[in-house]
């Protein structure tokens, strides 16, 4: 009986090296997906503060400060080489860091989700899309102007009274308002901004569009 039990407890030693060798190699989530927290399995990432990589770093301090510019005016910002910038944005996609959303056509860019950018908390809304689709993002020339016009103190009475302060026609001006109102940037039946970005012209949010407030002050 003594041998049966040595025999025993030599093959528990054995079976438990196995066991943490793979753990090892294949993480431990891939034996033991129950004892991993669901929070580790493919959820997004919240940014963190401190990243080893320089170009990293600087990508996700953009973007936090600008949710939703493409690629091109990251690039700009970030005076970074097309195949570099692209690289360290696949590899943020890749660890769930950075949240790419289509808006009006374009691809934009997210520290994290868009649902979670600062000025959308306490709207309620959780669909990535339709946050991203609330901020100022990848709107037109003529867009961007109707929102920065509207951050002044003194809205316009009326459209027309837009359309001049603008300097186009009416009927531009309404189709503008009508897609930044179906984006929910534009409040319903209003000349005013959604709530949400009702803190816009102090906001501390930064789109170089946005330049535009300081012109028409």
């Amino acid at each position: 009986m003594a041998l049966i039990e040595q025999w025993r407890s030599k093959r528990s030693i054995v079976v438990d090296g196995i066991v943490a060798l793979a753990g090892g190699a294949f993480g431990l989530g891939a034996l033991l997906p129950g004892m991993v927290p669901p929070a580790a399995q493919g959820t997004l990432s919240a940014p963190r503060e401190n990243w080893e990589n320089p170009v990293r770093a600087r990508i996700m301090s953009t973007l936090n400060r600008s949710p939703g510019i493409h690629f091109r005016e990251l690039q700009r910002r970030l005076d970074a080489a097309n195949g570099t910038l692209r690289h360290h944005l696949d590899v943020l996609v890749a660890e769930k860091s950075v949240t790419t959303m289509s808006v009006n056509g374009r691809t934009c860019y997210y520290a994290g989700a868009p649902a979670q950018v600062e000025i959308l908390i306490g709207t309620g809304v959780t669909d990535d899309a339709r946050a991203a689709s609330m901020l100022p993002v990848g709107l037109s020339e003529l867009q961007q102007a109707v929102v920065a016009r509207l951050t002044r103190s003194d809205s316009p009475r009326s459209q027309a009274a837009l359309a001049r302060d603008l300097g186009r026609s009416r009927s531009a001006v309404h189709s503008a308002l009508g897609v930044l109102r179906t984006r929910g940037i534009v409040a319903e039946g209003e000349l005013r901004l959604a709530d949400h970005l009702s803190g816009l012209k102090t906001s501390k949010l930064e789109y170089n569009w946005l330049d535009l407030r300081a012109e028409m002050a």
